[in-house]
């Protein structure tokens, strides 16, 4: 069952999700390529796919006349046996037929034992089997193609989710570093404070408490600067584990994605729901199609033809004497399995029935992703133009807060209330770039819009 499905979004985005410069294009789609190549869970399911192509050709080698080489070779002692009274029968016979002639042609022979287990006996054969009529080969070559499909829908599935987690990752790479700038400019601004605070003290325009305050505040953005540290070495390493590199390999940060960011909203754009996750269902689909199929030829004969050549009798030898050929036809028709083959079509019946639900479900449930992704996206973008307008706030906040507190007009409390504001809008600001450029990877992610070839 092949279907398709697509849900219109009113809130097109110029440009596809923002414009990237040529060399942050570069940058991060080589990234993708290196973790596309290189990602571990990635060539595990390539290998999967490897050997349902294995698969598909084993397949295909039982439409093959299939030769096996066969020896069998016995001793044995004991065991059934049949008596047989040649003697009996041949020797009152044989010995009438010697007085008629006067001679003694025919000797006396005595009565026989046949052992049922064969004693020093061989039996060496070539047998050679070809099918003649067999659909259930056919229909097992259909569903080892499929199966290849579905393997890919599989992996298709896996890189897009990787390309998403690669971005994403990448993108949290560069807020951190984002955020170490900014409490280092923090940082830098809390110690001129505490300079000047220092300064007025000496020249007893300041108390002694003004400047354990300012060391207070040096202290405490120290502090969060060895966090937002910690937190740009975590976020490289899970980069790099993408990677499938060293988890202290340096990463080339392009904070240019941050500054180019098209947050133009322009008219409706119809995005398609279509992804992999449907094709793979719909792959499902067609093997349990098949296989119904199948269960259903039960009441097709199976046919063969058989060719044998080699040596039997007893002692182990090889020549005309114990040389045979054996060759004929071996036709198989299941009439009657007590019903067994009726209960096994309606299972299959069940689970395409139940896979064509879930089908529905999957549709219905990706739609809502590309809607909410959507939606998300538009509210990220206007998250961030009020972001930009509390961090020029903060800016001129802080700005005449430091001129009135050189001045001896603004309290100290003023102006790290005013540092504190500037570094707490510097942070949103960049948390809603991120925000952004996370909302556009997850919206490629729901829409599979990511072009690979690129």
């Amino acid at each position: 069952m092949k279907k398709s499905l697509s849900v219109p979004i009113a809130i097109g985005v110029a440009g596809m999700f923002f414009a990237y410069s040529a060399t942050a294009q570069t940058v991060l789609d080589q990234y993708i390529k290196k973790g596309l190549e290189g990602n571990l869970a990635l060539q595990q399911k390539t290998f999967d796919r490897q050997k349902a192509e294995l698969d598909l050709k084993r397949a295909k080698a039982l439409f093959y006349p299939q030769a096996s080489l066969n020896s069998q070779y016995t001793l044995a002692t004991g065991g059934r046996t049949q008596d047989i009274p040649i003697g009996d029968l041949l020797n009152n016979v044989y010995a009438t037929l010697n007085q008629l002639t006067g001679q003694n042609k025919f000797p006396q022979v005595e009565n026989q034992s046949i052992a049922f287990l064969p004693n020093d006996f061989h039996d060496t054969r070539l047998e050679v089997v070809v099918p003649i009529v067999n659909r259930d080969l056919h229909y097992n070559k259909a569903i080892k193609q499929e199966m290849i499909h579905n393997q890919q829908a599989d992996i298709d599935i896996y890189k897009r989710e990787l390309v998403k987690n690669i971005k994403e990752a990448y993108y949290q790479y560069l807020q951190a570093g984002k955020a170490v700038d900014i409490y280092t400019n923090a940082l830098a601004l809390a110690s001129e404070n505490l300079r000047v605070s220092d300064k007025l003290m000496q020249n007893a325009m300041a108390t002694k408490e003004s400047v354990l305050r300012a060391k207070a505040q040096v202290s405490q953005v120290k502090a969060s600067l060895i966090a937002a540290n910690n937190q740009q070495l975590n976020a490289a390493a899970y980069f790099n584990c993408l990677l499938n590199q060293s988890l202290d390999a340096p990463i080339l940060a392009d904070t240019t994605l941050f500054e180019r960011l098209n947050t133009t909203i322009n008219a409706p754009l119809e995005l398609p729901a279509q992804r992999e996750e449907l094709m793979k269902l719909q792959s499902a689909q067609k093997v349990l199609g098949t296989s119904l199929k199948m269960n259903r030829n039960y009441l097709v004969p199976k046919l063969n033809a058989f060719y044998n050549i080699g040596f039997q009798g007893f002692g182990f030898h090889f020549n005309n004497d114990q040389f045979y050929q054996l060759g004929g036809l071996q036709f198989k028709w299941d009439l009657f399995k007590s019903n067994d083959n009726k209960y096994k079509i309606r299972q299959s019946e069940l689970d395409l029935e139940q896979l064509n639900t879930q089908y529905k479900d999957v549709a219905q449930q990706l739609t809502l992703q590309v809607f909410t992704s959507a939606a998300n996206y538009r509210s990220a973008i206007q998250t961030l133009a009020a972001r930009t307008d509390e961090v020029q706030s903060a800016t001129e906040t802080y700005r005449f807060a430091e001129r009135r507190f050189r001045e001896g007009q603004a309290l100290q409390l003023e102006l790290i209330d005013a540092r504190t504001q500037l570094t707490n809008a510097q942070l949103n600001y960049s948390l809603a770039q991120l925000a952004v450029l996370a909302r556009a990877a997850e919206l490629e992610r729901a829409t599979a819009s990511y072009d690979f070839s690129f």
